[in-house]
């Protein structure tokens, strides 16, 4: 009984971190979707939103759509086409949001059932106008069904079972799955939910009627609250194991081995009987250690074998002792070559020193810690693994989870946030970005840098009169042939339309930007070859403003060098004009 309340503790503990992380990815994520991909989003297609939002749904786990609500609780960008403007304004979800709206906060709403008949629970916030008014929510929808499969994954043994339920009492999702118990209330008085709860305590150990199955058992409970995550309301998770199986066969055993001890009292001595009951006693005690060890070994196996996430048995120096099958199937080495190998020969070298520290925090007695690693696999291509550790004496346990593919999302939609997604040049955001370092960089160590300000000449003709692919096409080349103009210290990006802007780190003289401009002048100006049977060109009006003398800020050296490009216009364009404002 004593190891079956720690195993229960111990899992708890660690799906308590699990799902942890995963509430606290999700709040990343509509973060990133209210920050990076809702003003992307502005003038796009109905169609292209919602294949947006369909691609970033499919790298969630668990989830069954993200929808863009407006202030009254209307769908107006969604994962799942059939939601498009409906309104939901009265889930709570929603209500809960415009009762209090607060950016930092991620609001999480009771399970309900949703108009398709399946249970979600919906994680939402705020979306805030630059004005400061509520502008509407941003919500992702996770499903009881596929919610149970992960909890599945959670249960520490095949007799065990796990649940999460809304802080309100709604049970949400229960493993093996049991769709009936789903919205079950458990905030009944006296239940174990309800004693947790008053307590105040994040973990409770119990032995109790459980009211979602009726059934005794032993139940480890813990609050899931992340640190640094403002939620308006908790999860509960439970892990227990049904007892009403066990005391039964208990019974029955005492009662046949006191009826043997009863007739060896009735021939023998007392003393014999002491003996003799004693003795069985630690047989019986025997048998079952022998019994418990072959199954949890037995359990210890499948969950090796079977679990779908990452696990890995190694010593301190990062020697294998044990890992299951997808490793081999993601790194496609076979498990000879893992012999004789470190676990260090797979790590990104960058990531190496994170395994390191890790240990020595283990080792001094620092509770385990989750990171990110990059593992290289056989074909040298780079898989993400979200890592927990655990150290036993000289034993290092590591159970991962692989998150590739949201990793990958978020490097583009970080890329989508500062790369013009034509041309994928630095857009206006990342141009004033590495402007203001250049600039920090030469005022430090004493140089100039410079400005061009590019206007294509003759575009508008080619867009109007063949079309906007053409105009593309046009941009493209283009946007190819300045990059190939530059050094890799330079920046090359597009400002906007028909306008690029180039940064020109650490120049010499105002001579030096007239020898570039000259060479962006006859390589943009050289025909365009679309088909075989059109041709079309460009010019260029380039203006130049030069660091510090035509502006000591970012603004200031793009005004200029946007006021020199309208002269270069002026004069008849294809030409350029050097900046004549000097700051002061």
């Amino acid at each position: 009984m004593i190891q079956d309340k720690k195993q229960l503790q111990h899992a708890a503990e660690a799906s308590q971190s699990v799902i942890s992380r995963q509430i606290a990815n999700i709040s990343k994520i509509l973060d990133s979707v209210r920050r990076d991909i809702l003003p992307s989003l502005e003038g796009e297609s109905t169609q292209l939103k919602h294949t947006r939002l369909n691609e970033l749904a499919s790298v969630i786990p668990n989830v069954q759509t993200i929808m863009i609500m407006d202030n009254e609780g209307v769908v107006t960008d969604s994962s799942r086409m059939s939601v498009l403007g409906k309104s939901f304004a009265y889930r709570e979800y929603f209500l809960a949001v415009v009762k209090k709206p607060a950016k930092e906060t991620l609001y999480v709403s009771p399970p309900f059932q949703s108009i398709y008949g399946d249970w979600l629970i919906g994680l939402s916030k705020t979306i805030i106008g630059s004005t400061g008014q509520f502008n509407g929510v941003v919500v992702i929808l996770l499903n009881a069904e596929d919610y149970s499969q992960s909890l599945n994954i959670l249960r520490p043994t095949v007799n065990s079972w796990a649940s999460i339920a809304h802080a309100n009492g709604l049970l949400f999702a229960w493993e093996p799955s049991d769709h009936a118990m789903t919205g079950k209330n458990l905030s009944i008085k006296g239940s174990i939910f309800n004693q947790h709860m008053q307590s105040g305590n994040t973990a409770s150990l119990f032995s109790d009627i459980v009211v979602a199955n009726n059934k005794y058992s032993i139940v480890a409970v813990r609050t899931i609250n992340p640190i640094n995550l403002y939620m308006n309301k908790p999860l509960i998770l439970g892990i227990g194991r049904n007892l009403d199986g066990f005391y039964p066969v208990l019974q029955k055993d005492i009662w046949f081995f006191s009826s043997i001890f009863l007739m060896i009292n009735v021939i023998g001595s007392i003393s014999l009987f002491v003996s003799q009951r004693t003795r069985m006693k630690a047989n019986l005690k025997t048998i079952k250690a022998e019994v418990g060890i072959h199954k949890l070994n037995q359990q210890l196996n499948n969950l090796f074998d079977l679990t779908p996430g990452f696990m890995l048995l190694i010593d301190t120096n990062s020697s294998y002792r044990r890992l299951n099958p997808i490793w081999q199937k993601t790194l496609g080495y076979s498990k000879e070559e893992f012999n004789n190998t470190s676990l260090f020969d797979f790590i990104h070298s960058e990531d190496k020193n994170k395994i390191h520290a890790i240990v020595d925090s283990l080792q001094e007695g620092i509770p385990q810690k989750n990171i990110l690693l990059r593992l290289i696999n056989k074909n040298k291509q780079l898989h993400y693994l979200e890592a927990a550790f655990v150290l036993q004496k000289n034993m290092l346990f590591i159970t991962a989870l692989d998150v590739t593919d949201r990793e990958l999302e978020k490097d583009r939609l970080r890329s989508l946030a500062y790369h013009d997604r034509l041309t994928g040049l630095p857009n206006r955001t990342l141009l004033f970005d590495r402007l203001s370092q250049v600039i920090a960089v030469d005022e430090r160590e004493k140089w100039k840098s410079s400005l061009m300000f590019i206007d294509l000449d003759g575009f508008k003709a080619i867009n109007d009169q063949h079309g906007h692919d053409i105009g593309d096409t046009v941009l493209q080349t283009t946007a190819n042939r300045l990059k190939g103009l530059v050094r890799n210290v330079d920046t090359v990006s597009r400002y906007g339309g028909d306008e690029f802007v180039i940064i020109l780190h650490r120049v010499d003289s105002a001579n030096d930007n007239v020898i570039v401009a000259q060479k962006i002048i006859d390589k943009i100006g050289s025909d365009i070859k679309i088909s075989q049977n059109l041709v079309v060109s460009v010019g260029v009006s380039i203006g130049i403003a030069i660091w510090p003398d035509n502006g000591s800020t970012a603004e200031e050296l793009i005004d200029a060098a946007d006021r020199a490009m309208y002269i270069s216009k002026q004069k008849g364009k294809n030409t350029y004009t050097l900046a004549s404002f000097n700051k002061g």
